[in-house]
């Protein structure tokens, strides 16, 4: 048993530990992860309205601007499928109140059932807020072709 322990114990050591740019990677794919998880769900949230889900994902000023598109849109149901999604992160910046992720997205989707896929490119700005503790929202949105 003791021989295992000094084994175990000998192997940790051996083990590489995370470099600083491996760890960075790692925080930046989780909000990346994170990033498309918000996406999916709030593509989910608009085709049923569901403005419930939209606030636990946007800022209060972003939640006016989607209540107007809704408005907009009118009550007909909306269908979207996403085919393909690529999140890039374009910065992370530390403002002093608030951390803020600028977030390009890239792929296809199709809006309508009847209609084919198209490309699309959207930036988002995701703002984690000191003071509100941990967890990100959508800030912002815009459509870059």
């Amino acid at each position: 048993m003791l021989s295992r322990l000094r084994r175990l114990k000998s192997a940790a050591r051996l083990r590489p530990r995370a470099t600083a740019q491996q760890e960075r990677q790692a925080q930046v794919d989780e909000l990346l992860q994170l990033a498309r998880w918000s996406f999916m769900r709030l593509q989910a949230a608009w085709d049923t309205a569901d403005l419930t889900a939209m606030h636990e994902l946007a800022t209060a000023t972003l939640m006016d601007d989607l209540r107007d598109q809704l408005a907009h849109r009118g009550p007909g149901p909306n269908r979207t499928e996403v085919l393909q999604l690529r999140a890039r992160l374009l910065s992370l910046d530390d403002l002093q109140e608030a951390l803020l992720a600028s977030v390009e997205f890239s792929g296809f989707i199709r809006e309508h059932q009847e209609a084919e896929a198209a490309p699309f490119r959207e930036l988002w700005m995701l703002a984690s807020v000191k003071s509100a503790g941990p967890g990100w929202k959508l800030a912002r949105v815009q459509a870059l072709c």
